[in-house]
């Protein structure tokens, strides 16, 4: 077949078509299968379980029935009881023999019943005594009372009915006499096989399913199943009777449930063949149908570019449909790329070149040809006028912060936000980033200079200013430059605008800036700032609190005369250098605080700060903590000069028994806890840790080297008896002072 795009649409459809239809209908026919599959062996499942069930209960009631005749008539205790060798009373033995026939009538399964007497080995049956070598069952109970023969229902076995020749399958039952663990003799209950077959076999349907019952030993009781199955018979279900040990078996008869599955499978084999004829049908219909339009696309691309045809060294090019289409696309599209690519690069570079060079004023001879190039108005250039706006962002650490990736977007969104406040306004705007921060906007006015309110411009920029602080999160300084008559001198209005800029920090960045044609000129007043700088670093000195209304004069200072931002950076470090030197020296930890200005970041933080309010909050907060450092350092000065004093009061008055630390008070004119913390601020220790250890070194000098009693060495130490000087004196040598002077008159022998 022809390699056309009728046959590659064709033969597309087909694989998954055949697919999909071949595992829906076989996973339909795996459903439908193990469903069955799974419901048969479930009902299988149930209808052995009833089985199961009726015969344990069945068995279970005859057992249950005898124990309670045998409970409720006591001809059974006397026929145990009469003498060995003799008869029974007549009238009991009677009474025995009609209950056991009794039973017999009220269970049909029972095929007879007897009562065995130990001490003699007699039988009464419900015929009458039997001997028990007649009576065929000696051997089974010898097997019970030896212990042979386990408890419950016994395994399949023979026994020969009185007056009959012929042998009859049981299954056994025998209990203790009398009840419940009795040892004089047992009752004997047989049930007929052939009785509990036919039970079994009303319950069951031979034609569809098999049962097999076991005893405990294994051996068959009852089995349905054909005797020559060939193993095709499947057992699917086993249940165990816990009562009585059997096991049950079942199935269903083989080929039963497979001719269902094949009559199923037929039907879903006929119902996918149908689908897939229906589908094979569609599939051609809808193709031809569909490849119609296909094809006079082709012949028309054929048409357009033969010579596209003829550069392919392919022969089966031609033919291939598909191929031809993929080319023809494929060149197109690259096209049309690389020309749209080129063509949008090409006028962004040739209006940003003419954006910078009609703020520079440079190469404007052909202004003209060029902005009909470009365009940057969309077709409008009748203005009478033209203003030049500019808008800077601040915290330029922060914007560097952000991945080059972030920058672009948000620059090419406050683009087009400046665009589209400015088109609100009925102005027609052409914004320029003029460098990284920095954003140009010539804004073109249809009515003259003097016909333009300067305060309509400056309301727009504060309205544009608002906007972009919350929507964008940016912090920008706007300038306003005057409106220019031509083209020609827009420079002029961008270098006005551009020289805002250089007073945020006066002007303020909470607003946009006002028009630079309204500035008034400004100039650095060093002779001014330099005399407040001295005034403020002098009241800190003294531990005034008028440097912080100094502070506040050097920045509304700072708004007024309208300076530029770098001269407000150098006047603020000149102050810091200027306090320095002031208080460099004073302690250590003041000269950590002063060096923290430069080493710490906080100039770093006033550089980078836009704000003149934030960086007055950054330098009083710095002055605050370095004020109390100051103060704190004087203080510290001049208590360590009182303390030194309090020392000499204490070396010299140590004999004084009322020296305390209210005492010290009273003399030194401060409070007993403050002078305790002193104390320990500076000799480490406690005042009683001091005052004895001073005391006990001269009562050592004097036990030492003289005779005094202690009494009086006491006295003379401040003490007022030897009971406390000994037991201070122990406290802190270990040992009594009349012990010391002992050990030190010994080493000194």
């Amino acid at each position: 077949m022809k390699r056309s795009w009728y046959s590659r649409m064709l033969f597309s459809y087909f694989p998954v078509f055949l697919l999909v239809v071949t595992v829906l209908i076989f996973l339909a026919f795996m459903i439908v299968t193990e469903l069955s599959r799974s419901e048969t062996r479930k009902a299988n499942y149930i209808s052995t379980s009833y089985i199961a069930d009726t015969v344990e209960r069945t068995l279970g009631d005859i057992e249950l029935g005898v124990l309670q005749e045998i409970g409720s008539n006591y001809s059974y205790n006397d026929y145990l009881d009469a003498p060995s060798g003799g008869a029974s009373p007549v009238s009991g033995s009677y009474e025995i023999v009609q209950s056991m026939n009794r039973l017999s009538e009220r269970f049909s399964l029972i095929d007879s019943i007897y009562v065995y007497r130990s001490k003699d080995k007699q039988i009464l049956g419900q015929s009458g005594y039997v001997n028990l070598e007649q009576s065929g069952e000696a051997e089974y109970l010898n097997r019970l009372s030896t212990g042979k023969e386990t408890n419950g229902w016994s395994t399949v076995r023979k026994v020969q009915p009185r007056n009959s020749g012929e042998l009859r399958p049981v299954i056994s039952m025998a209990g203790r006499l009398p009840i419940p663990w009795g040892s004089e003799g047992y009752i004997v209950i047989n049930v007929s096989v052939y009785r509990l077959e036919r039970l079994v076999e009303s319950l069951t349907n031979e034609d569809l399913s098999f049962l097999r019952i076991r005893d405990a030993a294994g051996n068959p009781i009852y089995d349905s199943s054909p005797a020559q199955d060939g193993g095709k018979n499947r057992t699917l279900s086993t249940i165990e009777a816990k009562d009585l040990g059997w096991t049950f078996e079942s199935g269903l008869q083989a080929g039963r449930l497979f001719d269902w599955i094949s009559v199923i499978s037929y039907v879903w084999f006929v119902i996918g063949l149908a689908t897939i004829a229906l589908g094979v049908f569609y599939i051609i219909y809808i193709t031809r149908r569909n490849y119609r339009p296909i094809h006079q696309l082709m012949v028309r691309i054929q048409s357009l570019q033969p010579e596209a045809r003829k550069a392919d060294a392919a022969p089966a090019a031609a033919s291939d449909e598909l191929a031809l289409m993929h080319h023809a696309l494929d060149r197109l599209v690259q096209v049309t790329t690389d020309y749209e690519r080129e063509r949008y690069e090409n006028l962004v570079i040739q209006r940003r070149e003419l954006f910078m060079d009609f703020l520079g004023g440079e190469r404007l001879e052909d202004a003209e040809e060029r902005l009909d190039a470009v365009d940057p108005f969309e077709g409008t250039r009748d203005f009478a006028a033209f203003v030049v706006m500019t808008a800077e962002l601040n915290r330029e650490k922060d914007w560097h912060s952000l991945p080059v990736q972030d920058q672009n977007l948000l620059k090419f969104a406050l683009t087009n936000v400046m665009g589209d406040l400015m088109a609100g306004q009925q102005l027609q705007a052409w914004s320029e980033w003029i460098s990284g921060q920095r954003l140009g906007i010539i804004i073109g006015l249809r009515q003259p200079p003097g016909e333009n309110n300067p305060d309509t411009l400056l309301e727009l920029a504060k309205g544009c200013h608002s906007w972009i602080m919350d929507n964008l999160r940016l912090s920008l300084t706007f300038g306003i430059g005057p409106a220019v008559t031509n083209w020609q001198e827009i420079r002029h209005s961008y270098t006005a605008a551009a020289e805002v800029l250089s007073h945020r920090l006066s002007l303020g960045t909470g607003v946009a800036a006002a028009h630079a044609d309204r500035q008034e000129e400004s100039g650095l007043k060093s002779y001014k700032y330099f005399g407040s700088f001295t005034q403020l670093v002098r009241e800190f000195r003294l531990s005034g609190e008028n440097w912080r209304m100094r502070l506040e004069e050097i920045f509304e200072s700072f708004r007024q005369d309208r300076l530029k931002d770098e001269e407000i950076y150098m006047l603020l470090e000149v102050l810091l250098q200027a306090l320095e030197q002031e208080l460099k020296g004073l302690s250590e930890t003041l000269d950590r605080q002063l060096a923290a200005a430069w080493t710490g970041g906080m100039k770093e933080r006033i550089r980078s700060s836009t704000d003149l309010e934030e960086i007055r909050e950054i330098l009083t907060d710095w002055l605050n903590e370095t004020y109390h450092v100051y103060v704190s350092a004087n203080e510290l000065k001049s208590h360590r000069v009182m303390i030194t004093e309090v020392k000499h009061y204490i070396e010299d008055h140590y004999a004084n028994p009322d020296l305390s630390l209210n005492h010290l008070s009273d003399r030194f004119q401060i409070s007993a806890k403050y002078a305790s913390y002193l104390f320990k601020e500076e000799f480490n220790m406690k005042f009683v840790d001091f005052l004895a250890e001073l005391r006990l070194g001269k009562a050592k000098e004097l036990l030492e080297n003289t005779s005094d009693s202690i009494q009086d060495i006491a006295l003379q130490i401040g003490y007022a008896n030897s009971i406390t000087f000994g037991r201070v004196f122990k406290r802190i040598t270990g040992m009594t002072p009349g012990d010391y002077r002992k050990l030190r008159l010994q080493n000194n022998e």
